[in-house]
């Protein structure tokens, strides 16, 4: 046997493995697979992320349709019991439903007197009420002498439903499932009247 025969014979070998990773290149099977397998947990985090952003507004807003409504409310009227207060402030769990985030509800009545807001009564349910006589922060552009104001303020808790996505430390995640906290004030003139009182006799 000749130099040429063997080549040959050793070129032979090598055709059945040329053809195997000729086969193994050309075959597109399962590589839908592999790229579902690289891009699912992006498309899940991102899903998930979205939900829980979507549900993290929605509570917002409707914290601030709450305090809106409550305080709109008891302007409406010169004079509440406490009863009636109590009454109004039932309505909050119906604005926010489907949700059932425990609500911290406080009604203020503000007398403005010397460039200062001052508390004239204060209800607190779940909460504790401001304290008669105590300065009130005011914002600027409705702090005005004579003026008697309603502050309606709601506060909640939102624990997301799966969690966060957290960096603790670099090139690190992790599933961060801290509460939100949020709250909402609304200040309202009275629409009857110059003040609002609350007492027994109403």
């Amino acid at each position: 046997m000749n130099f040429t025969d063997v080549r040959r014979t050793v070129a032979g070998f090598g055709d059945p493995l040329r053809r195997m990773a000729a086969a193994f290149r050309d075959d597109l099977r399962g590589v839908a697979a592999v790229e579902f397998a690289f891009i699912a947990p992006l498309m899940i985090v991102l899903f998930v992320g979205t939900i829980e952003v979507s549900s993290a507004l929605a509570v917002n807003r409707k914290l601030s349709r709450v305090a809106s409504t409550i305080g709109d409310l008891v302007t409406q009227e010169e004079c509440y019991s406490d009863t009636t207060l109590t009454d109004i402030v039932e309505v909050a769990d119906d604005i926010m439903y489907p949700f059932s985030n425990a609500m911290k509800i406080r009604l203020t009545g503000i007398l403005v007197e010397s460039g200062a807001g001052k508390v004239k009564w204060s209800r607190g349910y779940n909460t504790t009420p401001a304290s008669s006589g105590s300065t009130y922060t005011v914002p600027a552009k409705i702090r005005i002498n004579g003026n008697f104001l309603i502050a309606a303020k709601i506060e909640t808790t939102f624990i997301p439903a799966v969690g966060w996505m957290s960096a603790p430390k670099a090139g690190q995640l992790a599933k961060d499932t801290s509460a939100i906290e949020m709250s909402e004030e609304m200040f309202l003139r009275p629409r009857i009247g110059n003040e609002i009182t609350i007492s027994s006799s109403c």
